[in-house]
């Protein structure tokens, strides 16, 4: 076993580790009496003692956001040096998740996806918020599908009292950053739209346009000089004409030329009407099949914190005090902890719901839940060795790969590389004895999804000889305690 369920308090358990960042983790928790579930983002201040002002912000500022496209803020809860807040749960995964490397997918869900990212981002600076780090890996899913827009790590107030001003801080993730965060001073609207049409690019073509927005970078240089051999290369060969000239009006270098989320929310290609056939994609105009299109017909082989403090925001209070939550927050908030809204919890969780992926199946997907369908990182694989075998068969590939790897808990290997850009990647694979089979579950630690996804790809292939062919049955019943905490 990779590690036992453990109780966080009453009635609530630890049931599996949902992500990393540079100062904490997310953690799920369910509770074991109803089955709710909740999000719990933990930071050590003690250990990040710089972390403390920025958590403090950014707990001010998620409380106050409200909306189908951004994650749910339930409360927060200090207990000695550990700071938790307790955040909506997306069973649906990481949108990265839903892109195949170096093809991306079909155009009405890149379509579907980006409309409600723009209404997520349109409803942030409506509260005058920015969130200033928008990627796929900070892009959440429900268990309906729907997009969540979460952490909040990096984000700051921009408008306050109608009071509007300019950003100095440079952040961010340079792939997705727009040319102006790192000139300085620039604006946060049209800073968080260029990234939402980086984010669109790797939808539609399951890769990234450039490395940095500068001038050192030849892609990047040939896309603000309007160089047309550009368009002879990937990813842009792979993306019709109709979202290529949203891009050019998205991604225009010049931030008082770019588009706003009215002009996006009115082109062309945001309201097109996409008729979804049997594998393929066509438009209602009857278009001819785009290669991207083709391609996506293939099947999908569906798996950082970073803080940072503007002094502005800092001085943004929040002076509306909320209702208190539901009685079931009581013990994961504690007295006088009691900060959350009237809200109620979106997604019912079993622990032996939580380990389906492609290769496990209980019936037919119509007699299972909603987030028995939707809880399925694809990142996993079933082998046919034991336990001790497979860890062997892991460390054997890795070093063939040329990857460092520690075992620094039980059956749980961490794995350095680096990506395409030559920055640290970081995955965890975790090795469960599910008796009938072992399950290896890789997941994302830090670096890019798209890079996490490539690699995985390839470890998946160096395990083809020992990965279980096909659908299994499974007892359920006998993963329960067994995922890793």
């Amino acid at each position: 076993m990779a590690g036992p369920v453990t109780e966080f308090v009453v009635g609530w358990n630890v049931v599996q580790t949902l992500g990393e960042g540079a100062f904490g983790e997310v953690k799920l928790l369910i509770n074991k009496d109803n089955g709710e579930a909740v999000a719990m983002k933990m930071v050590d201040l003690v250990k990040h003692p710089d972390a403390a002002e920025a958590v403090r912000k950014e707990i001010c500022l998620h409380r106050m956001l409200k909306h189908p496209h951004v994650i749910k803020f339930f409360g927060s809860r200090r207990e000695d040096s550990m700071q938790y807040m307790f955040l909506e749960y997306a069973a649906g995964g990481e949108l990265f998740d839903r892109i195949e490397p170096d093809t991306g997918m079909a155009p009405h869900q890149a379509q579907k996806y980006f409309r409600e990212l723009i209404t997520g981002v349109e409803y942030l600076h409506s509260r005058g918020v920015t969130h200033r780090d928008l990627k796929p890996e900070n892009l959440l899913l429900d268990e309906n599908d729907h997009l969540k827009i979460t952490d909040f790590g990096m984000a700051t107030l921009f408008r306050f009292q109608g009071k509007e001003r300019c950003l100095e801080r440079q952040c961010g993730t340079k792939p997705y950053m727009a040319p102006e965060v790192l000139l300085r001073p620039y604006s946060a609207e049209s800073a968080d739209i260029w990234s939402c049409g980086v984010v669109l690019v790797a939808l539609l073509a399951g890769e990234l346009p450039w490395d940095e927005p500068t001038f050192s970078c030849p892609e990047y240089t040939a896309w603000k000089d309007k160089d047309c051999r550009l368009f002879t290369t990937t990813p842009w060969t792979k993306i019709e004409n109709l979202a290529l000239s949203l891009l050019r009006k998205v991604l225009n270098t010049v931030p008082k030329h770019r588009a706003t989320i009215n002009q996006v929310k009115a082109h062309q290609w945001f309201n097109k009407n996409f008729h979804k056939t049997t594998g393929f994609v066509r438009s209602v105009s009857n278009e001819n099949m785009t290669p991207t299109s083709k391609r996506v017909c293939s099947e999908l082989e569906r798996a950082n914190t970073a803080f940072s403090v503007d002094d502005f925001s800092t001085r943004m209070a929040c002076s509306q005090p909320e209702a208190p939550g539901p009685p079931v927050m009581d013990a994961l908030l504690g007295e006088g902890n009691m900060d959350v809204g009237r809200m109620s919890f979106s997604q019912p969780a079993q622990p032996d719901q939580l380990l389906l992926s492609s290769q496990l199946t209980q019936g037919t997907q119509a007699s299972q839940t909603p987030l028995q369908r939707l809880v399925k990182r694809m990142t996993r694989v079933l082998v046919r060795t034991s336990l001790e075998d497979t860890i062997t068969h892991l460390e054997t590939l890795f070093n063939k790969l040329n990857y460092s790897h520690r075992c620094h808990t039980p059956n749980v290997l961490t794995v350095t590389t680096v990506d395409r850009r030559g920055a640290q990647l970081v995955l965890k694979a975790s090795v469960l004895d599910m008796s009938q089979h072992i399950l290896v579950d890789f997941r994302l630690s830090k670096g890019c999804g798209l890079d996490f996804k490539r690699h995985f790809l390839r470890i998946k292939d160096g395990l083809s000889h020992i990965i279980v062919k096909g659908p299994v049955t499974w007892n359920m019943a006998l993963a329960t305690n067994m995922l890793p905490a």
